[in-house]
């Protein structure tokens, strides 16, 4: 499903509260609004330290908190490569499940790359090693996402089979950056009989694929039981241009066609009070709204127009309205005086 991101501010744009906003104790905090007395200013030599000192303490201050995370966290210069005979030297699961983790998290957040590691010695290091663990498995398919090749698509695509479900999504996912044609019919199958989140996912990956027959797949999702994931299927297909998405488009752009459908509570919205249900609806609907109006762009339906138009000018919320007038300017259709 889609899965909004927290936004600290509200829709209005209005920050935490301030001064002279109501505390939560219903008293107001107080405005210092007085104008201190004049001061007498002193020699220059008496200023100089302001300009000097408190700068210094500060970059002290940020340098020293700097390499504490990086004592925290740890860094190595090492590349993927000396990872990978890590991994095949590590003695004991512990040392092998590390620098596994170093690796997939190198990979990650962009401080390794595979540019140097050919498909064959992923393969080899894969079945050499996923036989240790469903953890080790896990971290190897993410690895594998990195690079396209048959026989890491292949890997992947036999995962899918995997009987524990975090080996399944580590697959899925993998397979979601691989984009690889060759996976869309095991792809389909896990759209059409995985459970609500390996359904999702599978959904995202063949959107990723984008062939004809991944949209066709997608498009078997429209009108389906699972709210969800039908709206998510009239996303991808219009934001692949696909005009099958244009008869559903209308309901994703109106607010109101969101208030009756509990699906969009979560699955643990009996663990939370009515307040914190109604804002991560709110959030849900919001990020579904975003998202039509960005995929409305790519499907130029005349119709579209004055749903768009009537949400850049009356939504409550601020993302939505400057979403929609974002897509009415891509489609040249923006009204006078937005």
């Amino acid at each position: 499903m889609a899965h909004p991101d927290p936004d600290p501010r509200d829709a209005e744009g209005h920050g935490p509260l301030g001064a002279g906003a109501s505390s939560s104790g219903g008293g107001v905090i107080p405005v210092f609004d007085e104008e201190p007395p004049a001061q007498v200013p002193g020699s220059l030599l008496e200023s100089l330290p302001q300009f000097f000192v408190f700068p210094l303490i500060l970059v002290a201050t940020l340098t020293a908190a700097y390499f504490g995370l990086r004592l925290l966290v740890g860094s190595s210069s090492k590349d993927a490569r000396e990872l990978i005979a890590e991994v095949r030297t590590a003695s004991g699961e512990h040392g092998q499940w590390q620098s596994l983790h170093a690796l997939a998290d190198g990979l990650r957040t962009g401080r390794l790359d595979l540019e140097d590691v050919t498909p064959a010695e992923l393969a080899a290091l894969y079945r050499d090693v996923s036989g240790q663990g469903p953890q080790q498995r896990q971290f190897l398919l993410e690895v594998l996402g990195w690079k396209s090749d048959p026989e890491l698509t292949a890997l992947a695509v036999e995962a899918l089979q995997a009987g524990e479900p975090e080996v399944r999504m580590a697959a899925l996912f993998a397979l979601t950056r691989m984009a690889a044609a060759a996976a869309e019919p095991a792809l389909t199958r896990v759209l059409r009989e995985g459970d609500a989140e390996e359904r999702w996912v599978a959904l995202a990956a063949l959107a990723r694929v984008g062939n004809e027959p991944a949209r066709d797949a997608i498009a078997g999702q429209l009108g389906g039981d699972d709210s969800v994931l039908h709206r998510n299927a009239v996303l991808a297909l219009a934001q692949a241009g696909d005009r099958r998405a244009s008869p559903w488009l209308p309901a994703l752009l109106d607010r109101a066609s969101y208030e009756a459908d509990s699906r969009l509570d979560g699955e643990e919205s009996a663990l939370r009070d009515e307040a914190s249900r109604a804002a991560a609806r709110a959030s849900v609907v919001e990020q579904f709204l975003v998202s039509a109006c960005r995929a409305a762009a790519h499907v130029d339906d005349p119709s579209l127009r004055p749903l768009l138009q009537a949400l850049g000018s009356n939504d409550p919320s601020l993302k939505v309205r400057s979403a929609a007038l974002s897509a009415l300017a891509d489609l040249e259709a923006l009204p006078e005086n937005s």
